[in-house]
């Protein structure tokens, strides 16, 4: 019996697990939703300011319809589940209405319209895999390490900063990321399934999957692997059940690759021809964007995972694998599948930040491992995570928070020509450093074409106010400049970034002979408010804010002034 003076509380009444996952993936999914019309096409610019996206609506909607059995996207640079889970998505919308369909005859300007319908609605299911990303990795790590640490995964997975950026793109990675969520969650299910073969063969599936959507992907396999040796093996009798998961397990996930990626079967020669691209590609690097940038496994550390995934959540979560990891023998397969990725794009020469992504599930469970069943951290270190755990989640809300007001901000390429508009005399002439492209202020609506040549061919035939001029090729040519002489440049962040950083000689003498006769006049910038200007922010983040600067000549600026005109 209580004592007399004794409070006696009530039981707490626990939140329904279904409900529990609803909140955490509805809440993942309105975050994304919010700036997801960042950069669509319009009648000023009739390409999407990410320059992938045009790429993979051209592969997946207009060369792709699953419903008349066109499966091949004849692309093959990575797998093609994403393309087509895009493909069937979007002409299932467009059959029933919810996309129009174009007149006959269409303008330029209705062409760029339907395909800002496109990319919304798929980057409206990107949201959902994303969303889908945390409820997955909050199941994972609850199957061990109980309840609370797995919601707390499944939030840190769901307020990434990078994955809720790139949840907003039609691009690969984050599809990508699901599947490889799926595989993890089929590892460690392994060990509580009633039927483990089963569960080892749908985790099989999933891997599969996600090689089919990126090549390097399927070596979440290893994942099934240690849990399968691990849940049949381990001792003489059972030795050839440990071996058989392999192989079937290897099985599964090859037969899935083929169903998937058709192309690697049905279009051959095509298909080896990007694969072997694509290898070469990750291995010589990316133009000057990776140059002289020390050795990968640092670099992926930081700026892209301290950016992407926050410096207290690379920390913490690296922590807790640490010290609560190989508590876990579930869990060990994730681990190794992490790790083993995490060295393969370690040690390639392209270093983008959304590479990482697939580590992001193996973050987020050390993130929640640190609240184990709630008091497995008896020290003092270790239970500092009862308040250093929420401040690593606020942060990461924080900086999810302040790159989303990024995407809902006018963007600098926006302001630039708004700017542009309103102060450069008609009929000036505006010159461009290199070729103009997605990072130029669209002065003409073909700036995001594919190819170099048919974007110049577009400026020169522009029906534009302004004389256009590209001072390339070559790219910051000197000579060029001196000739063309254009009455205002503009330079964009994603221009000059690294050619400054590894003091291209070029660069340096056109930026040399530039303020010798320009003076630059305006500075456009949508960066984030908490991050700033950092110099290390990771390329394929700075596609939602790139720094534009205008430069003006100084005589042509002071005969401007002297006539009342711009300053």
């Amino acid at each position: 019996m209580p004592h007399a003076n004794e409070v006696v509380s009530a039981p707490r009444r626990r939140v329904p697990i279904w409900l529990a996952m609803l909140s955490l993936f509805l809440m993942a999914f309105g975050l994304r939703c919010v700036g997801i019309r960042w950069g669509l096409p319009n009648s000023q610019h009739y390409y999407s300011y990410h320059p992938d996206e045009w790429l993979v609506l051209l592969a997946s909607y207009f060369t792709m319809n699953p419903y008349a059995g066109e499966w091949l996207p004849g692309f093959y640079n990575y797998g093609t589940l994403p393309l087509t889970l895009w493909s069937g998505w979007l002409h299932w919308l467009s059959a029933v209405g919810v996309i129009t369909s174009l007149p006959e005859n269409p303008n330029a300007s209705q062409v760029a319209h339907l395909r800002a319908e496109l990319h919304f609605w798929a980057r409206l299911l990107n949201a959902l895999f994303g969303a889908g990303t945390a409820v997955v990795v909050a199941r994972t790590l609850a199957q061990v390490a109980g309840e609370r640490a797995g919601m707390v995964a499944g939030l840190a997975m769901g307020l990434a900063p990078a994955f809720v950026v790139h949840s907003r793109f039609q691009t690969v990675d984050v599809p990508t990321t699901f599947f490889v969520a799926l595989a993890l969650h089929q590892s460690v299910a392994m060990w509580q399934a009633t039927n483990p073969w089963r569960t080892l063969l749908w985790g099989a599936v999933w891997a599969g999957c996600a090689a089919g959507s990126k090549y390097n992907a399927g070596l979440v396999l290893l994942a099934i692997w240690m849990s399968g040796w691990l849940r049949f093996g381990g001792n003489p009798r059972r030795l050839v059940h440990g071996g058989a998961a392999i192989l079937a397990s290897t099985a599964g996930a090859g037969l899935t690759f083929l169903l998937v990626c058709p192309g690697s079967w049905a279009d051959r020669e095509q298909f080896w021809r990007n694969f072997l691209y694509e290898l070469r590609h990750v291995q010589q690097g990316h133009g000057e964007i990776f140059t002289d940038t020390g050795l990968g496994w640092l670099y992926h550390l930081y700026p892209n995972l301290t950016v992407g995934f926050t410096l207290a959540g690379l920390v913490l979560g690296v922590m807790g694998w640490l010290w609560m990891g190989r508590r876990h023998r579930a869990l060990w397969g994730v681990a190794l599948a992490s790790l083993a990725y995490y060295g393969l794009i370690g040690s390639a020469e392209v270093r983008f930040l959304r590479y990482t992504f697939p580590v992001f599930p193996f973050l987020a469970m050390g993130l929640g491992l640190w609240l184990a069943q709630g008091t497995l951290f008896t020290n003092r270190l270790m239970g500092a995570g009862r308040w250093l755990v929420p401040l690593a989640l606020a942060i990461q809300a924080l900086y999810a928070l302040d790159y989303t007001g990024c995407m809902v901000r006018p963007d600098s390429r926006d302001q630039a020509v708004a700017w542009i508009r309103h102060r450069v005399p008609l009929h000036a002439s505006i010159g461009f450093a290199t070729v103009p492209w997605f990072y130029t202020p669209p002065l003409f609506p073909e700036t995001g074409e594919l190819f170099w040549h048919k974007r110049l061919e577009a400026m020169r035939s522009a029906d534009s106010t302004y004389r256009l001029i590209s001072l390339a090729p070559p790219e910051w040519s000197a000579e060029n400049l001196g000739l063309q002489r254009p009455d205002y440049l503009i330079i964009s962040e994603f221009e000059a970034r690294d050619v400054a950083r590894i003091a291209r000689r070029g660069y340096i003498e056109f930026m040399r002979a530039l303020q010798e006769e320009y003076v630059l006049v305006e500075t456009f910038s949508n960066g984030p408010l908490l991050l700033g200007r950092r110099h290390s922010f990771p390329h394929d983040m700075l596609y939602i804010c790139p720094e534009t600067t205008i430069w003006g000549r100084k005589a042509v600026l002071h005969s401007e002034f002297s006539h009342g005109g711009a300053p």
